[in-house]
């Protein structure tokens, strides 16, 4: 029986080829495999141990399976430092057809690669193949995608204009990444850039950096509004605070509030003497959660109105 100091001592997941390359014969590693020593969760990659896979491990199993080209993308790039979440297998799922199982420990995990030879998806690996150049950036030493890259193919597969907006204002709020870097990803895309994405970037040009202003622009526009300052610094005694839209010579500001039932005390009384300084500077401000903005959408424009007009 095999013991698990026979695998290079470098590494943790290696492919068949590279165990071969370091003269260990299949048959030992069918061997370790069947005996739970070590484990084969892909085709073609093992990793020398049998219990539950890290996060990191499965980063690489995905890798070594896509082969020396690939790249951690789309949602799997975003993980790294953004608030996404793994997706579950479909029969296609991210729009890639395969086989796909996900591990009882988590989701899937997303890999690009170079248009060329096609390569069939795997268990929880989903390969996308592009035509637009993959050039990768290391991260914690792993090979990825630019977050820009990601969120735009992110939006690519997205189902729902509400994902597309999440991952734009969140990769935005958490400086993972610049308008202008996005909207250079856009551009690439030629005609594939749809109307989804396509807003969402004009909104972040113009200062809005989370759905629910995305959702108040929509109110605005809807009831004939001027358009406002977007994401808009007010300047008070108690220090300078942002207002997600503000008509500032009229003294009206609005905010789409998504927060207002899941603040700790601290958190409310914080945002309590927030609204009081800029009501003290002199900015009426009116604020709407994001259902209403969304089901209500009349009734909020007439709110509005009725002080901006």
């Amino acid at each position: 029986m095999p013991s698990a100091s026979v695998f290079p001592a470098d590494r943790t997941v290696a492919h068949r080829r590279q165990l071969r390359e370091a003269g260990i014969s299949g048959q030992r590693v069918r061997t370790a495999v069947r005996t739970g020593r070590w484990q084969e969760p892909v085709r073609g990659v093992v990793v020398a141990h049998g219990g539950g896979l890290t996060q990191r491990e499965r980063w690489q199993v995905a890798l070594e399976f896509a082969g020396p080209d690939a790249c951690l993308s789309h949602h799997s790039a975003l993980r790294l430092g953004a608030r996404v979440e793994e997706l579950v297998p479909r029969r296609r799922t991210a729009g890639v057809t395969g086989a796909f199982a996900a591990p009882s420990e988590a989701g899937m995990v997303e890999v690009s690669r170079s248009h060329g030879q096609h390569m069939a998806s795997h268990g929880f690996v989903v390969v996308h193949q592009s035509r637009r150049p993959v050039t990768p950036v290391l991260v914690s030493g792993l090979p990825t995608t630019t977050a820009a890259r990601a969120v735009v193919d992110v939006s690519l597969s997205a189902r729902r204009r509400a994902d597309v907006e999440h991952v734009v204002s969140d990769a935005l709020q958490r400086d993972l990444v610049i308008v202008e870097d996005l909207c250079a990803e856009a551009r690439a895309l030629g005609r594939r850039l749809g109307p989804w994405l396509r807003s969402a970037l004009e909104d972040a040009r113009r200062g809005m950096r989370s759905v629910g202003e995305s959702d108040l622009r929509r109110v605005v526009v809807a009831a004939g509004l001027p358009e406002p300052e977007w994401n808009a610094p007010v300047d008070t005694p108690a220090g300078r605070f942002f207002v997600d839209a503000l008509w500032r010579d009229r003294g009206v500001g609005a905010e789409a509030d998504g927060r207002a039932w899941h603040l700790s005390a601290e958190d409310w009384a914080a945002d309590l003497r927030r609204q009081n300084a800029v009501h003290g500077a002199g900015v009426l401000l009116l604020r709407f959660p994001v259902p209403r903005l969304r089901a209500d959408r009349v009734s909020c424009g007439r709110e509005i109105a009725a002080l901006v007009d």
